[in-house]
């Protein structure tokens, strides 16, 4: 009896050993488990802090300035590319129309906005360089941020489809015989279009009125309403209008004839050596944060080399001309270089 007592206190004794292991073990291991949580949490939340995988930006809706009335062809072909962005990007881009003083209005507040990522807009060159070279600007091409370039958009010369004017050669000859009388439409004092026409009347040896507006829109309406005789116009604003055989283009002012419109001869080709036509880019106010520019980046270079974006741009008689950040500040300068040169030749 007394032995069996003993061997009992033995039994509890161990049983009693046993659970206090497995009850240190356990708040090791607990603890351990708890240390590595605890680790990643600070390592999340350093990852967020950083931006890491997006979390910090977008954080609300960003702001797209276009300096121009909506149905042209600048607005037109942001909307096409930012509703293709639109689709991996988690906040809503909101396209804002900024039209006024050939750009002017909403280039500057663009480029005053807060450089957080929150504001970007689209450039069109080279009126962004052009307008600060003729009078004096709140902004300069030096406070603009070059994320990308997403069309090239070349320049003809337009006049309505029944015209007197059946070809080039007739144009120019009009001109000559009566000066100043042919009235020619542009989206603004300065900006692309007329800077085109001008180009085009020195080296033609013409001379012409321009009639500016505040916009592609307004130009051709002008044009197509018989206000003025001509327009200097992007292929894109008056392809479905040629093709509709209201309007007619004498020529282009390109180094090739045109896709689609392989009858009609360039400038070039008929001894005009002037090469014209409108890139579009996205840019944000210089300071934005290199994370975020690589960031907006990357999302609409592959919206712009997306299959949608392809086809709708081609519908819209869009062509698509991609530059990196990098090629595109080069461009911005090439083309500040051209208008110190040419402008003052223009007498724009």
């Amino acid at each position: 009896m007394l032995i069996m007592l003993i061997k009992r206190r033995e039994v509890n004794k161990g049983i009693a050993f046993v659970k206090k292991s497995m009850k240190k073990r356990f708040f090791k291991v607990f603890a351990g488990v708890m240390m590595g949580v605890v680790l990643l949490s600070a390592c999340g939340t350093q990852q967020e802090k950083s931006g890491g995988e997006g979390e910090t930006y977008p954080s609300k809706p960003v702001n797209v300035i276009v300096a121009y009335k909506a149905g042209g062809g600048t607005d037109v072909g942001a909307r096409i590319l930012v509703s293709e962005a639109q689709k991996s990007f988690s906040q809503p881009f909101v396209i804002v129309n900024k039209p006024g003083a050939d750009g002017e209005i909403g280039y500057t507040e663009l480029l005053k906005s807060e450089p957080d990522g929150y504001t970007i807009g689209f450039i069109n060159l080279p009126t962004f360089v052009s307008i600060p070279l003729q009078r004096k600007t709140n902004f300069q091409k030096e406070d603009a941020q070059a994320i990308m370039n997403h069309v090239y958009d070349p320049g003809v010369l337009v006049v309505r489809a029944d015209s007197k004017w059946a070809s080039l050669e007739d144009f120019v000859e009009y001109a000559k015989q009566n000066p100043d009388t042919l009235t020619i439409s542009n989206n603004g004092t300065g900006a692309s279009n007329h800077i085109g026409a001008a180009h085009f009347a020195y080296e033609a040896g013409i001379k012409v009125t321009h009639v500016p507006f505040g916009g592609s829109t307004d130009m051709i309406a002008a044009l197509r309403g018989s206000h003025v005789d001509a327009t200097v116009a992007k292929i894109s604003e008056v392809a479905s209008l040629v093709k509709n055989k209201e309007l007619r283009i004498l020529g282009s002012f390109t180094e090739e004839r045109l896709e689609g419109f392989e009858e009609i001869p360039t400038l070039k080709e008929k001894g005009y050596h002037v090469l014209f036509g409108s890139a579009r880019a996205l840019v944000a106010p210089k300071g934005t944060p290199e994370e975020v520019i690589q960031y907006l980046h990357d999302t609409f270079k592959a919206a712009l080399e997306s299959p949608e974006n392809i086809e709708k741009s081609k519908n819209a008689n869009l062509p698509l001309k991609y530059m990196s950040g990098e090629e595109l500040t080069d461009y911005i300068n090439e083309q500040d270089q051209y208008m110190k040169e040419m402008v003052p030749k223009l007498g724009i």
